[in-house]
């Protein structure tokens, strides 16, 4: 998909970059995101009397898709405050919200080198993602190491209580709940007795959050970029809120990312074990497994939602991007880990 006419892009470009005679030598769509629309653009310009060359990139509202409603411009507040942080981000340009430049809001990043893994039977025929295991295992550290930025970062000081700070209490679970039934009441799925039974069940027993932290939200092998062996960028804020640290810990040790056994490597990088032993001693935040269990129930709500909305996107003709799609067909699967679960909790009452 082509962003616009080149010549009317690339004069914006040129604007914005403070250059002159740019021009757009290699524009294409990442299909890695299934969300935000992405796109990588090698501009030449000149500025100052130098020859410049630059890699961009474009996030770009979608009109719909798996995590409606959208709003490109706190992903880009979000990233463009984490600049003053210890959280390996990309460097922000600027955002522009004026439709008529390329029909809806985006904003413009530095485009870091590196590579994402995934998963494919051809490239990785055991599913190990990883082969060498010292590249893994130094992954592991900066996948921890910026785990643990993220939780400790003073996003007081760095203008992010705009995001709303629940405060300490029942709230920072309380208002993800909310949030999340809203999403599937939106979606058409708020009916079912067993989202209705698994809210219930949540509001209940909600846990106490004694400090509330930075949430990436969706925290996992995928969503951070690599190159030699190391970390270069942790990407995709669109989730990202204020609430308890356990939600990202439950989302690492989620079984969509594991390796598959003997290894089962959270994220495909090291032991649970290891995992959550290693970021108690760094974060000095001590691991609640009761919590754990509590916000598992919560993540199944929550990929209910996101399913749901993916689904009813397509069904409405909102989108023809086939990745809602795919998602949707496995909503399914999503109910049926959120009444394992939701049974795994009764049980144990």
């Amino acid at each position: 998909m082509a962003l616009a006419d080149n010549s009317r892009l690339a004069s914006y470009l040129a604007e914005k970059l403070g250059g002159s005679e740019l021009s757009i030598s290699k524009e294409w769509q990442n299909t890695e995101g299934w969300s935000m629309e992405t796109f990588s653009l090698d501009v030449e310009y000149t500025k100052g009397g130098n020859k410049i060359e630059q890699a961009i990139i474009l996030r770009r509202q979608p009109v719909s898709g798996l995590l409606e409603p959208y709003d490109v411009s706190i992903e880009y507040r979000i990233l463009s405050a984490l600049q003053a942080s210890k959280v390996i981000v990309p460097e922000t340009f600027w955002y522009e919200a004026d439709p008529a430049v390329l029909e809806r809001p985006f904003y413009v990043m530095e485009k870091v080198p590196g590579d994402v893994h995934f998963v494919t039977q051809n490239s990785d025929p055991d599913y190990r993602l990883i082969a060498d295991d010292d590249e893994r295992a130094s992954l592991a550290e900066d996948f921890i190491d910026n785990l643990v930025h993220i939780h400790q970062s003073d996003w007081k000081s760095l203008g992010l209580d705009f995001l709303g700070d629940p405060g300490p209490g029942k709230n920072s679970a309380l208002q993800q709940i909310d949030y999340w039934s809203d999403v599937i009441e939106r979606a058409g799925v708020r009916a079912k007795p067993l989202v209705t039974l698994a809210v219930n069940w949540l509001r209940t027993n909600a846990p106490e959050t004694d400090q509330v932290r930075l949430v990436h939200g969706d925290y996992r092998t995928g969503n951070f970029i690599y190159q030699h062996s190391h970390i270069t960028s942790i990407l995709d804020w669109e989730m990202t809120h204020l609430g308890d640290p356990h939600e990202d810990l439950v989302y690492v040790l989620g079984a969509l990312w594991r390796s598959p056994a003997p290894t089962d490597w959270v994220c495909h990088l090291l032991s649970e074990e290891d995992f959550l032993s290693k970021y108690e001693q760094r974060s000095g935040i001590s691991v609640d497994r009761d919590k754990l269990n509590y916000f598992q129930l919560l993540l199944d709500l929550k990929a209910v939602g996101i399913m749901a909305t993916a689904a009813n996107a397509f069904a409405q003709n909102k989108t023809e991007d086939l990745k809602p799609a795919a998602f949707g067909s496995i909503l399914d699967l999503a109910y049926a880990a959120l009444a394992q679960h939701l049974n795994e909790r009764l049980s144990s009452c």
